[in-house]
């Protein structure tokens, strides 16, 4: 009982402060937000006050999982097949381009410090190299969408470009994490069942997400919503069960709830005449559950190895030059001549909210494996580029040949 109040004091605080504090921030100045929450969470875990002890975080599992599907839930819901259709031809091509770049410069650096320089053996060096090269290659489409809320970005050029690319760089973190917890899968079958091969664990992973949808959308698509206040507890009700049944068979097999619920995301999304309903209600829910996930990964952090912890702040670097390189290439070879940007990656800076569930999701999966290592450079990662991200996304649109026109002056006013 007192956990579940403690969960829900932490819900409730984060939901006060994302709408009374930084959805103004994020909205007026493009700030991202979220270090201040980590280390809320960090004062409030048993590191320091004891108000979250560490049974009480250990049992909060379950909603950090719930978290972590409806966070994943959210990206898939963008990918509508009718919408994606109406992109321009350059959008796909740059944004894939970047991200698998950024993706393979962040694992090649990564394994190098890890095998090389660390001295771990192949394998465990390629699952973390791995994991934490998918948590680098990801970025906020949060911080991008508040650029593009304001006026004077709103027909900025490369806006589009910049949102799809901060969702494809989340699709490929997640799909690359869901295929290492398949390669590297953890936990043992009955004994008169073959143990499944990486891929049919990765096939498992996505056909539970489809069959969770398939089955899910005839409850929340079969008509739109009237804008009844019902209607729309009725829709949260019914989505949070679905994320619960799909994230919590994906967590008992020791799978991704994230990447499960992406693509139950994806299948509602496609499938139902509800799919406004469904994605309206995800984004304005996924601030709070963002920041409730931030708290509990503060309260959850612990140092990690002394001899390790030199790659904690060498992720950043790593982070900072594969995202560089990875816009250089996408902006300056992949992307059309009109929207040509090398410096494409200085707007993609932010860490966002899937970073930190799928370092949490790694720790759940590989509890005895450097999972502090992991947690400890995701919440870095944020702690650092969320402070820095939302003047760079900025100096980047601002600068020529980018900057907004200026405005006409009026015939009654002298030129100065």
């Amino acid at each position: 009982m007192q956990t579940t109040l403690a969960a829900l004091a932490v819900l409730s605080v984060g939901y006060v402060l994302a709408y009374f504090v930084f959805d103004r921030l994020r909205v007026r100045f493009g700030y991202a937000g979220g270090a201040e929450y980590v280390i809320l969470g960090f004062l409030l875990g048993p590191k320091v006050s004891g108000l979250l002890s560490d049974t009480a975080v250990r049992s909060l599992t379950p909603i950090a999982s719930l978290a972590m599907g409806w966070l994943g839930m959210s990206l898939g819901t963008y990918f509508r097949l009718p919408e994606l259709m109406k992109l321009e031809e350059g959008v796909p091509r740059t944004a894939f381009a970047e991200a698998i770049t950024t993706l393979a410069i962040a694992f090649g650096l990564l394994y190098t410090a890890l095998h090389y320089l660390a001295g771990l053996p192949i394998a465990p060096a390629a699952l973390l190299a791995s994991t934490l090269s998918a948590i680098a290659a990801l970025s906020a489409p949060a911080a991008i969408d508040a650029f593009a809320s304001q006026p004077r970005w709103a027909g900025h050029p490369l806006m589009p470009v910049l949102q799809f690319t901060a969702r494809i760089d989340g699709l490929v973190g997640i799909v690359t994490f869901g295929l290492v917890l398949a390669v590297f899968h953890q936990g043992a079958v009955a004994p008169y069942i073959r143990p499944p091969t990486a891929t049919e664990w990765a096939v498992i992973n996505i056909a539970v997400g489809v069959v969770s949808g398939v089955l899910f959308h005839l409850f929340l698509g079969r008509a739109p919503s009237t804008g009844n206040p019902d209607d729309r507890s009725q829709l949260f009700v019914a989505l949070s069960a679905v994320i619960v049944i799909a994230s919590g068979a994906s967590y008992y097999l020791n799978l991704s709830p994230i990447y499960t619920s992406m693509i139950l995301g994806f299948v509602l999304v496609n499938t139902g005449r509800a799919h406004e309903d469904v994605r309206q209600l995800l984004l304005s829910t996924e601030r709070p559950v963002y920041l409730a996930l931030l708290i509990f990964a503060g309260a959850m952090w612990t140092a990690p190895d002394p001899r390790l912890l030199f790659l904690a702040p060498a992720f950043i670097g790593v982070r900072l030059v594969a995202r560089y390189v990875g816009g250089w290439v996408a902006g300056r070879w992949a992307a059309d001549r009109a929207v040509r940007a090398p410096a494409l990656g200085r707007a993609l800076l932010a860490q966002g909210a899937i970073g930190v569930a799928l370092a949490l999701n790694y720790g759940q999966v590989y509890p005895s494996f450097r999972p502090n290592l992991v947690l400890t450079a995701a919440l870095l990662s944020v702690l650092v580029f969320e402070g820095i991200a939302a003047s760079e996304t900025a100096r980047f649109i601002e600068r020529p040949p980018f900057a907004t026109p200026a405005q006409p002056v009026p015939d009654n006013e002298p030129v100065t």
